[in-house]
């Protein structure tokens, strides 16, 4: 009986450690919890008010109305221009500010003469950590009926939502373009108004084990 007793008692002494070291791993501290859980509960409202107020104030028509551009180079020009954004990353975490990097395609319609025109590129946004003004820079081909080339811009933007992995940034720009084509070189200036058409595909639900301990 005492050596039934004693291999009990050594038994418990060495199962012990591991049962508590392996409780201690699966909770994490409580600053982690509320952090994680914040994180993960923050984004879908952010991303459900954004898009509900994007219904209301009619801001999913922005890819059919276009920007107005005022070109100069071979004289002055109106230029409409229907930038179409179809979505952006999620914040890039690297040192310094933060960058969203947004694929765009671009028609565009000379006015007076009439002339059509199509860019395709990117454009990469810097926001400081805890600012909405940033600053972008994009590049993009040209092809169109005066000239094929190559496109640069700078300008300041704003974002209208603050910014998380599960949002889409929505911005008001001012930008100013340079173009080189085999038909001679010009510049534009517009305000831009962007809004990727991913805020419209819906909301990433985390899985549940990623939503931390259960609360039951």
């Amino acid at each position: 009986m005492k050596h039934a007793v004693a291999a009990g008692s050594l038994l418990c002494f060495l199962v012990a450690p591991q049962a508590w070291a392996q409780s201690q791993a699966e909770v994490p501290p409580a600053s982690q919890l509320e952090a994680r859980s914040e994180e993960l509960e923050r984004a879908p409202a952010l991303v459900s008010w954004k898009r509900t107020l994007c219904l209301y104030t009619l801001c999913f028509l922005e890819p059919l109305i276009p920007d107005l551009r005022r070109e100069w180079g071979d004289g002055a020009h109106w230029v409409l221009s229907w930038p179409i954004h179809p979505w952006a990353t999620p914040p890039l975490d690297v040192p310094g500010p933060t960058l969203i990097v947004s694929p765009f395609v671009e028609p565009q319609l000379r006015l007076r003469p009439s002339t059509f025109r199509l860019l395709a590129g990117a454009r990469v946004s810097a926001f400081p950590d805890t600012s909405r003004f940033g600053v972008l820079a994009e590049g993009a081909g040209v092809w169109g009926g005066d000239g094929k080339g190559g496109v640069a811009g700078v300008g300041l933007t704003y974002d209208l939502i603050e910014r998380h992995r599960d949002t889409q940034p929505w911005t008001v720009s001012v930008v100013v373009r340079r173009a080189w084509t085999d038909a001679g070189a010009r510049t534009d200036v517009s305000l831009d108004v962007t809004v990727p058409l991913a805020m419209f595909f819906g909301t990433r639900i985390p899985a549940p084990e990623d939503a931390g301990p259960s609360s039951k």
